[in-house]
């Protein structure tokens, strides 16, 4: 919104029913140009764990590295067989590239939740109408279209200078001169546009507790 007006509308994925991104409020203060993913230690464990124990090569497949300490180690002198989700002493961390989970860009507003919003590989699934994909965070549609908005009164952040950055792989972060503001919200039911009432599925069931309340 700009003075009170809608000025941008992007399509987003949003966490699954069992992965539900949080509503809450914040500040986008930077961006990420070619994000590094360091993965959450549940999808670490549970997710990445059993792939790479069936086949160490998951992890150059994925552009992964292995930290223990803080330090990048050699996957293949670590006996993954006495490994378990409960005895994980390590961090995973994808670099950037065109196979990166946040894609090329990922938009920072720091909260205790994790969530944020990013690009994504899997940008087929934004032609469905629900798209409830992620493991919490917001997936966004043609990132590189919101990072060029955001930065559009920087002079030095033009929109060939993102596209440089881009092509150069190299992780960046690009401070904002003003905090944007972030409502993540959640509506089944809402007015359009044109005056017209709009309904969308109860995804995460939300309605009943409302209908508690009331």
């Amino acid at each position: 919104y700009k003075k009170g007006k809608i000025d941008l509308t992007k399509k987003v994925m949003v966490g699954k029913t069992y992965h539900k991104t949080v509503i809450f409020n914040n500040h986008i203060r930077y961006l990420d140009l070619n994000p590094y993913w360091t993965v959450p230690y549940s999808i670490a464990t549970k997710e990445i764990l059993p792939k790479l124990k069936r086949n160490l090569s998951y992890l150059n497949r994925q552009n992964m590295k292995v930290f223990s300490g803080g330090k990048v180690i050699n996957p293949y002198n670590v006996d993954w067989s006495k490994v378990s989700r409960r005895r994980f002493p390590y961090t995973i961390r994808q670099e950037p590239g065109k196979k990166n989970a946040l894609g090329t860009v990922k938009f920072m507003f720091p909260n205790k939740y994790n969530i944020y919003l990013h690009d994504t590989p899997s940008k087929s699934l934004f032609v469905k109408a629900e798209r409830a994909y992620s493991h919490g965070c917001i997936r966004l549609d043609n990132p590189v279209q919101f990072a060029e908005y955001l930065l559009q009164d920087n002079p030095k952040w033009d929109a060939e200078k993102i596209e440089k950055v881009l092509e150069g792989k190299k992780n960046t972060r690009v401070s904002l001169d003003e905090k944007i503001p972030v409502y993540i919200t959640y509506f089944t039911a809402w007015v359009d546009e044109n005056g017209l009432t709009r309904f969308q599925k109860d995804v995460y069931g939300k309605d009943k507790e409302v209908m508690k309340v009331l």
